[in-house]
């Protein structure tokens, strides 16, 4: 008799440690922290879902770039030194929107879903009004404009994955790898932005061409 309550007591003991260990599992989910089987390759939901949206970024830039390449590749308009800068900020933008998904796929993530390519295809270079005479400093400006958007993205990315989820590996990919070559960027389209300027002043069909041959 004895025998039979001790281990009716050692099984209610035992059962009641299980449904411990299932609750706790399941609090462990609903709080989005990762299992022991997938702890690999976990990321939180919120910064998966922001680097998904800055992939999405980098191609929708990269098509606004070749926009604006071929604008200028236009025998009407045969500024070739605007068609060569603005394709190679095309080829760029790509390949950073490829290093993302290659770096999201190295974490065990999907890199896109199914609102990642739904990109702006409208031509930028055929709604703008000429400043000062010239769609060259209007694109300048145009791009200087995107390289801020996804500069801005990017830090938000940082802020999402960092102080929220302490992410420092992607944090650091994103910091040594993106945004000294943003801000490079800016610097550069500001400079040239300010230097068409001047010379669109005096004459601004001359000082086009020749930014476009000396500059560009």
């Amino acid at each position: 008799m004895m025998k039979s309550i001790f281990f009716g007591i050692v099984a209610l003991m035992f059962a009641a440690v299980v449904m411990q260990q299932d609750q706790a599992s399941a609090q462990v989910t609903d709080t989005d922290t990762p299992s022991s089987t997938d702890e690999w390759n976990y990321m939180n939901r919120s910064c998966s879902a922001k680097l998904q949206d800055q992939i999405n970024k980098e191609f929708d830039a990269a098509i606004f770039y070749m926009q604006y390449g071929a604008y200028f590749a236009q025998y009407q308009v045969n500024l070739p030194g605007f068609e060569k800068f603005f394709f190679n900020a095309a080829s760029e933008e790509r390949e950073h929107g490829m290093k993302l998904i290659e770096y999201a796929l190295m974490r065990g993530q999907k890199p896109i879903d199914r609102n990642t390519f739904s990109l702006n295809f409208g031509n930028p270079a055929a709604r703008v009004e000429p400043e000062q005479g010239s769609v060259a400093l209007t694109a300048l400006k145009a791009a200087l404009a995107k390289e801020q958007e996804v500069t801005k993205s990017i830090r938000e990315l940082i802020k999402i994955c960092e102080e929220d989820h302490n992410d420092y590996h992607l944090v650091d990919y994103l910091t040594g790898e993106f945004l000294e070559e943003q801000h490079q960027g800016q610097r550069d389209l500001a400079g040239k932005i300010t230097m068409l300027s001047k010379l669109l002043r005096t004459n601004p069909k001359l000082g086009e061409f020749m930014f476009d041959k000396q500059n560009m």
